[in-house]
């Protein structure tokens, strides 16, 4: 499964490379946590990219798509990367209501074999919200339940 999304991501990020530089990113930060990510949706597609901000800064990386999903309805699903977290144990996935508005809503869940994914958080998110670079007592959205 590791090795499945990362040749995934790495591929994404390949082919749309040239794409990126015409994108603008933008910023949101997840309500009541210490993060959030920096999202570039790529012109003329349905793919997006993501990295951590806040206190993730430099944290995770990830690939994803945007379309419907049952009971959520339009979302950019990522498939996130945390090997500069130390969470090579885990793979993450990240539902982010689109298009990218203030008060839209996100959850992640997890996996570690590949096949049983747990929901572990979820809220609503601020567009160009600044996030704290340091936790205040807030929660990192990858950081696991103890």
């Amino acid at each position: 499964m590791k090795k499945l999304l990362l040749a995934g991501a790495a591929a994404v990020a390949m082919l749309c490379a040239s794409h990126a530089a015409m994108a603008n990113p933008v910023s949101i930060s997840f309500d009541g946590g210490c993060d959030g990510m920096d999202i570039t949706v790529l012109p003329q597609s349905h793919i997006a990219l993501e990295t951590g901000n806040g206190c993730d800064e430099g944290a995770h990386f990830g690939a994803g798509t945007i379309g419907k999903v049952k009971g959520t309805g339009k979302a950019i699903t990522f498939g996130i990367n945390l090997y500069g977290k130390g969470g090579g144990a885990y793979q993450y996935i990240f539902v982010i209501s689109y298009p990218l508005v203030t008060g839209g809503a996100w959850s992640n869940f997890y996996t570690q074999d590949g096949k049983t994914f747990v929901r572990q958080y979820s809220g609503t998110y601020t567009v160009n919200g600044a996030a704290h670079h340091s936790s205040n007592g807030h929660r990192s959205s990858t950081d696991r339940i103890r």
